[in-house]
């Protein structure tokens, strides 16, 4: 008897919460369906705005895809795709490039040891496992840091730069 009186509870609550949700105003299908012209007139011409501002916006990323203090010569494969976002964090300018690529992440990964190594970062921590590592380097500024991983993800292959810089 209790789990009768608990479900029809449910149930009435349930049905009152359905009431509350719809509105009062009902509308015939003549009304609905103008409506839904305008709309549908009315998101083309928008898609169309929009799609022309993307294409300026593309057009004008892969005329500077890395911002300014970010290293141009690090070395990203040819047709990496760069998805760059930007924060300011405790004194420093920090990058996150994402990116994803075909060539295989052992080269990769060791074409930005390299690069880390030739340009005076020390590898602070390096995870050979997972084609990872953190490295900093000191300047007149302060510590600039750079630090990449890897990963395979089946069909696809990503990479992930961070990269930070003091602020002046």
């Amino acid at each position: 008897m209790k789990k009768f009186i608990t479900v029809l509870c449910l149930f009435f609550a349930l049905s009152i919460f359905l009431v509350a949700c719809g509105s009062g105003e009902e509308k015939s299908n003549s009304e609905a369906d103008t409506q839904e012209d305008v709309n549908v007139s009315a998101t083309d011409e928008t898609d169309e705005a929009e799609n022309k501002q993307d294409e300026d916006a593309a057009q004008e990323e892969d005329q500077s895809a890395l911002p300014e203090g970010v290293p141009a010569d690090l070395p990203f494969p040819a047709e990496a795709d760069l998805q760059v976002q930007s924060y300011d964090t405790a004194g420093h300018k920090q990058y996150v490039v994402g990116f994803s690529f075909s060539e295989e992440i052992d080269e990769v990964y060791k074409k930005f040891k390299e690069y880390a190594d030739s340009n005076g970062y020390n590898i602070i921590t390096e995870d050979n496992e997972n084609n990872g590592f953190e490295s900093m380097k000191e300047s007149d500024a302060g510590p600039t840091t750079l630090g990449v991983t890897f990963s395979d993800m089946g069909s696809v292959k990503t990479g992930t730069v961070s990269f930070a810089i003091p602020l002046e």
